[in-house]
């Protein structure tokens, strides 16, 4: 495989990571907490990446950049993680991946904002794309019943887990380039474990799996190592792709929630499924191979 297209397949494998991460976390937060779900998760997840600092051959974190990387760190994998928590708990998984998708546009906004970086035509067309690919899949869902109080209080905590996910992409990226992904990775989510550990100590369900059955403990523990896989792959392709690229693969995200929902059972395979799926993956195909292509002239 050509090392350019590693970080899309980096990508690639978070966005899918995240829409089975939400349909799962879905089926199991009313149980356990979205604090005490978003503790456990990354408890795992960091001892996913333990093995991995260990053998790192990156130097070794700066003490002046520990504190600003753990505060990122509490956003990108605490408050993110547990707003998201709190949207599937109140909403359904593919109406909040719906909103999360839109995470390319929030990239996009604050890098103008901040850093004043431009995107070019191809790329924006790509994320338009894609993003109407999303809203063809799942919009029939969104937009033909009426969404209750509850479920709009969900879908707001997803826009605020958007907003805060584009803002700690931005920031987390030359952290990465300096230290590596499994570094900054590690080091954000041990910060992000204290937050979390006391709002779950804060929940009805606290922070405990004791109570959990066996199939839900094991739901558990899958999220956990999918996550350390996935944000690896995350930081990983933000240390070597623009952010505006990376976050467009976050499309694959809706598309894998509603698959995982066919597969199911809860919802039937139809022509706008298709259609749907053939935009979105029309459009980062659009978006990978005129960067590769780009690269040889």
């Amino acid at each position: 495989m050509k090392p350019r297209l590693l970080p899309y397949v980096a990508a690639s494998v978070t966005g899918i990571q995240v829409g089975a991460a939400l349909v799962a976390s879905e089926a199991i937060v009313d149980d356990i907490g979205p604090a005490g779900l978003g503790f456990w998760r990354y408890l795992i997840a960091s001892a996913v990446l333990i093995p991995f600092w260990i053998t790192s051959k990156h130097v070794r974190v700066a003490r002046h950049h520990i504190f600003p990387i753990s505060l990122i760190g509490f956003g990108q994998f605490g408050v993110l993680i547990a707003l998201l928590n709190v949207a599937v708990l109140l909403a359904a998984s593919s109406r909040v991946s719906f909103v999360f998708a839109t995470l390319p546009f929030a990239t996009l906004a604050f890098e103008r904002l901040i850093f004043h970086n431009r995107m070019g035509l191809k790329e924006v067309y790509a994320i338009v794309i894609s993003f109407v690919g999303i809203a063809f899949l799942i919009g029939a869902d969104l937009y033909a019943e009426t969404i209750a109080r509850s479920e709009g209080i969900g879908l707001l905590a997803a826009l605020a887990a958007t907003l805060t996910g584009a803002i700690c992409s931005i920031f987390l990226r030359p952290y990465v380039r300096r230290y590596g992904a499994v570094q900054v990775s590690l080091l954000a989510m041990l910060a992000s474990l204290i937050p979390l550990g006391m709002m779950a100590s804060l929940e009805t369900q606290g922070h405990l799996m004791a109570n959990l059955s066996g199939l839900n403990t094991i739901i558990v523990v899958s999220i956990g190592l999918s996550s350390g896989i996935g944000f690896w792959c995350w930081l990983y392709a933000l240390s070597h792709a623009p952010a505006g690229h990376v976050t467009a693969f976050l499309g694959l995200s809706p598309v894998t929630a509603v698959i995982l929902s066919i597969a199911m059972d809860r919802e039937p395979l139809t022509i706008s499924v298709l259609a749907a799926l053939l935009l979105v993956i029309g459009a980062l195909s659009f978006l990978i191979f005129p960067s590769t292509a780009n690269s040889r002239t």
